[in-house]
């Protein structure tokens, strides 16, 4: 039985299938931080027309 080659992240050091796109960990982490900056924007934006809103109706 001959084990699949293994490669090794340089960020995380953890050890994945050479046959995957990249280290599923890392990978991971940077769709929660598109997440993250993802919801953020629209928080602003919403913070924003809200605020807008508020001067246009109290005008």
């Amino acid at each position: 039985m001959t084990e699949a080659s293994q490669t090794r992240c340089p960020r995380c050091d953890l050890t994945y299938p050479a046959d995957e796109p990249g280290c599923p960990r890392c990978r991971r982490i940077r769709q929660s931080n598109i997440l993250i900056a993802t919801t953020m924007v629209m928080l602003v934006i919403l913070a924003l027309v809200g605020w807008l809103g508020m001067q246009v109706l109290f005008m």
